[in-house]
């Protein structure tokens, strides 16, 4: 093995939650447990800058000047990110996209000190609102494609964008899928009845789980579809109760949905949990839902979290959804945008325990086979190593 000194540039960084900050944390983490050296700069929501480290990672955390559409903008992150390549030794610089302008800068910034970079894109960078995506279209054709052209690799952890971007299709000699991981230590197969317990509801009862940010930003989640479907899911399954874990600016709106359909007292809004509580509620619950709308869901960490846990799952076929639920096996697939049809494969899985109990088993062998970190590390090593040869 060949020791490396690498620096990795993230929009954000551990502990701030989502599917980008989990990836690149667990990276970072276990390169440094196997003998590299790993340094992070990311940006912060932070009144000032702050070097810290975290689980050993040395973390440089940027205060932004201003934040436009969840993309931090720094003025002199050029300056400052060049000064940090010219005092350390680095072999590789490794930028996560596509929240832009870190990803372009680390790039531009490669270039100026013949530095190898591998850029590391989650997803297309695609908006819902008309006016943001404009900008979004701008930045896909400018910057998003200089650096890619940049890139002596581009890693992937979204089946999507392996098969399917449109933006990638040119650089497919450069293309490397290497998908998430889960800690199948601590997220493991069981059953549990804590939650039932915390929250005072029948042990008998059914639970549907939903676990992702509820924000304006994050509405191609589908949960209004997926509240839609739970009325139906209620009318035919009295003791169901569905679990909505996250946090964001539109659960006040998705509660007064849940109220107009009179079914708020069976929809229980959790508000954050740390991994320890999520690992309960996966183990709590009966299925695991990511009704997802978009392409914006390049692959849902979420569905191989409840596999690892011995849960069936159901998803959009949309996106990495599709790529990542072996639909009849581990789960199923449901058109997006179809609250009819998400019902149907929710009854189905909820009045067929044996069905249900087959698919969560199917998911667990199909997590241990094909999604561990430690996989996903030892794949990410080779693409570095054939980049800095």
């Amino acid at each position: 093995m060949i020791k490396m000194n690498v620096l990795i540039i993230s929009p954000y960084f551990y502990p701030k939650k989502g599917g980008l900050e989990n990836y690149s944390y667990n990276i970072a983490k276990i390169l440094l447990e196997k003998g590299h050296d790993i340094t992070v700069l990311c940006s912060d929501h932070e009144k000032e800058s702050k070097k810290e480290i975290v689980d050993r990672i040395r973390i440089i955390r940027l205060k932004p000047d201003f934040i436009l559409s969840n993309t931090p903008i720094r003025f002199n992150l050029f300056f400052t990110m060049s000064k940090l390549v010219r005092e350390n030794n680095f072999d590789l610089i490794n930028a996560h996209t596509p929240v832009p302008f870190y990803a372009d800068v680390a790039a531009i910034v490669s270039k100026r000190y013949s530095i190898p970079f591998v850029l590391t894109y989650h997803n297309d960078n695609i908006k819902t609102t008309f006016a943001i995506n404009i900008i979004a279209n701008v930045y896909n054709y400018s910057f998003n494609l200089a650096t890619l052209k940049l890139s002596k690799f581009i890693i992937t952890p979204s089946p999507y964008c392996y098969n399917e971007s449109k933006f990638l299709k040119k650089f497919k000699n450069k293309l490397r899928w290497i998908p998430p991981g889960v800690d199948i230590n601590k997220y493991d197969i069981g059953n549990s009845f804590k939650i039932h317990d915390d929250h005072g509801i029948p042990r008998s009862s059914k639970i549907v789980l939903f676990v992702g940010q509820m924000s304006k930003a994050h509405a191609h989640k589908g949960i209004d579809d997926l509240i839609k479907s739970f009325k139906r899911i209620l009318d035919d399954t009295k003791e169901a109760y569905l679990f909505l874990v996250g946090k964001g600016d539109m659960i006040l709106e998705y509660k007064k949905m849940c109220q107009s359909y009179g079914i708020l007292d069976n929809v229980i809004f959790t508000g954050f949990v740390d991994e320890t509580e999520l690992i309960e509620y996966y183990k709590s619950s009966d299925v695991v839902v990511l009704p997802s709308t978009t392409v914006q869901e390049g692959f849902g960490m979420v569905l191989i979290e409840g596999n690892a846990c011995g849960k069936p799952v159901i998803g959009t076929k949309i996106g990495g959804i599709q790529y990542v639920i072996k639909d009849g096996e581990t789960g199923l697939l449901v058109p997006p945008k179809n609250p009819e049809a998400l019902a149907d494969a929710i009854i189905k899985l909820l009045s067929n325990e044996d069905l249900s109990k087959k698919m969560g088993e199917n998911g667990r062998k199909l997590v241990e086979q094909n999604y561990t970190w430690k996989r996903t590390v030892e794949m990410t090593e080779k693409v570095y190593n054939e980049a800095i040869e």
